[in-house]
């Protein structure tokens, strides 16, 4: 009988397994960075919605405030003299130095200030009004910011030191802090002269 003789079998040399190993976990990097950068996206456009959502909230607040002190100033102009804790008016400033914040001011006049009602979005209000003076009482002290005179009332810059029937608006900074979801706070001002 004739022997037959089998080929002589080779060593596998296993390049390919370790290629496709190597494949397999360059794509798993690659699915995770994806996944890590979608989701960052999704949270960076999530936050700014939710500010651009307190920042609209913050303006109904100024609204509010304007209108109080559009009424007020016009019904009964001798409150805005002093401080109206109740409606968030205070009659001097808190001024702000260089060194601070929105923050610190909202802590210095948030003592008596106006809450409104959390609207749709989640976003809950709260104003305060200051007259841009340095003392209570009348403007016409000269210690209040007023716009200056304009020619046909006369040459002074002081608050109502014109000519008979000329008066100078006092400036008023409303400060809106608006909290949303997510720990989200914005401020924001407004200055107004009535």
């Amino acid at each position: 009988m004739l022997s037959r003789r089998l080929p002589a079998v080779r060593a596998q040399q296993g390049m390919v397994l370790i290629v496709a190993l190597v494949v397999l976990v360059v794509m798993a990097l690659s699915t995770a960075a994806m996944l890590y950068s979608t989701g960052s996206g999704t949270w960076l456009v999530g936050n700014l919605t939710f500010r651009q959502s307190a920042v609209a909230s913050g303006d109904q607040g100024v609204e509010k405030a304007i209108a109080w002190l559009k009424s007020t100033s016009s019904s009964s102009p001798g409150t805005l003299y002093n401080d109206v804790a109740a409606s968030g008016y205070h009659a001097t400033t808190a001024d702000m130095t260089g060194s601070q914040s929105p923050a610190t001011l909202w802590s210095a006049i948030a003592g008596s200030k106006v809450s409104l009602d959390a609207d749709a979005a989640g976003n809950r209000v709260a104003y305060a009004i200051e007259r841009l003076c340095s003392s209570t009482g009348e403007a016409a002290t000269g210690t209040c910011a007023a716009d200056p005179s304009t020619a046909e009332c006369g040459q002074s810059h002081n608050v109502n030191s014109n000519t008979p029937g000329c008066t100078s608006q006092v400036y008023y900074r409303i400060t809106v802090r608006t909290e949303g979801p997510r720990n989200t706070v914005s401020y924001t001002q407004a200055m107004v002269a009535l």
